[in-house]
């Protein structure tokens, strides 16, 4: 596990006593060290969640994520926080790559592409983590509510622009986005409805 401060140490301590069930996994093996990919059957959460109570999200490019339960609103996220973050992070991307061609030349391509590289990693890990943070905030809110059912609304023509506008298609990770909001969605018990 080495220096490991998540709960993936729970986790296998869970599936040791048979509380969790560990799933289809991989062996990986990089740079001489070997890696567990390890899958877990993770149980639905307990919430008391009343079905009738309807949330209704709205996904859009301006505001990632605005849902309302009732009187309640929330909007979640900025398009100043996600796109244009984003958009920073690909053109220092875009500016290594002009820059590596005038770095010093050998010990190799790897070390000319290193920044390139790590800036890529960077949008990637970035993305991911954003899409995780805008999901879970939406699924605590619908529970701290308890509401039962999430509607995503106008979503097909969102679909349809999303198709369209390729600037829309390379930066706004919708796709991405929705995935996250449905695992979690079924992991916390409610039932998704996309319109």
């Amino acid at each position: 596990m080495g220096k490991d401060f998540t709960d993936k140490r729970k986790l296998l301590e869970r599936v040791i006593e048979g509380k969790t069930k560990l799933c289809t996994s991989h062996i990986k093996l990089k740079d001489g060290k070997i890696f567990l990919l390890a899958v877990f059957e993770i149980e639905k959460e307990n919430h008391n969640l009343r079905p009738e109570i309807i949330a209704e999200a709205s996904l859009s490019l301006e505001y990632p994520i605005v849902v309302k339960v009732g009187k309640a609103r929330l909007t979640i996220g900025t398009k100043e926080e996600f796109l244009y973050r984003r958009l920073a992070i690909q053109s220092a991307h875009r500016r290594a790559k002009v820059g590596a061609t005038y770095s010093k030349s050998g010990k190799g391509i790897k070390r000319k592409l290193k920044a390139v590289e790590r800036l890529g990693q960077k949008e990637r890990n970035y993305v991911h983590n954003r899409l995780h943070v805008y999901s879970r905030r939406l699924i605590d809110f619908c529970v701290k509510h308890s509401a039962g059912t999430l509607i995503l609304l106008n979503q097909g023509e969102k679909k349809e622009i999303a198709k369209e506008e390729g600037f829309v298609l390379r930066n706004w990770s919708y796709y991405d986005l929705m995935t996250k909001i449905e695992y979690k969605a079924k992991k916390a018990g409610l039932e998704l409805i996309i319109d």
